[in-house]
């Protein structure tokens, strides 16, 4: 095999394959090797299989202990209103040194009052996870807090906001028709600063 530079090279982002084993099953999660615990921790909370749920990491193999599964999607009502400005302000920290560096890695930003944490990885999915699983160990309170990331605000990462209880996620990215299905199923707001497009559900102001 032949690697030929084309211009000013960049690096190369890392993935690895995961290995989480849960209720004698296992599942294969591609993703950047950082912030695994995290991620996991955020996986099982978005994914409705556990609202406390217990991980043991060990290299890139993790036990997950989660008491039980949540099918159904909740509805949210949200206990603060942000204003679009003050969420907009966030758009501006999406852009990491890892992904100027690579152009490779999605960043998902959690905000809770006056602080945030951001997280970032190969996957789109796993970078929320990855935010919603270090906002879970900071003892943030989801319901008081907003999410915002670089991809699209798809049906499936509305569905991962609604089951952690967060009340509004913002992209500078597009959002998808049928994650305004999400939104009008469960309360969830959105805002894509790509699309000029708010669906308000009560956690803006506006």
């Amino acid at each position: 095999m032949e690697i030929i530079q084309i211009g000013d090279p960049l690096e190369i982002a890392r993935e690895i394959e995961l290995k989480i084993k849960m209720n004698n099953k296992e599942i294969i999660l591609p993703c950047t090797p950082e912030n695994l615990e995290e991620l996991v921790i955020g996986f099982a909370i978005s994914e409705g299989l556990s609202k406390n749920p217990k991980v043991i990491l060990n290299g890139y193999t993790v036990i997950l202990e989660a008491e039980r599964y949540t099918p159904l999607l909740p509805r949210i009502t949200p206990k603060i209103k942000f204003k679009i400005d003050y969420v907009k302000r966030f758009i501006g920290l999406l852009d990491t040194d890892y992904y100027k560096k690579t152009r490779a890695y999605h960043t998902a930003i959690i905000v809770s009052e006056d602080e945030y944490l951001r997280a970032y990885d190969v996957g789109r999915h796993n970078s929320i996870d990855k935010a919603i699983g270090l906002a879970y160990k900071r003892g943030f309170d989801f319901s008081k807090s907003f999410m915002v990331i670089t991809g699209r605000i798809t049906g499936s990462v509305a569905k991962k906001c609604a089951r952690a209880g967060i009340p509004l996620i913002a992209s500078k990215a597009a959002i998808i028709d049928s994650a305004i299905e999400v939104c009008r199923e469960t309360g969830l707001s959105a805002i894509s600063f790509a699309t000029n497009l708010v669906v308000n559900n009560g956690a803006i102001e506006v």
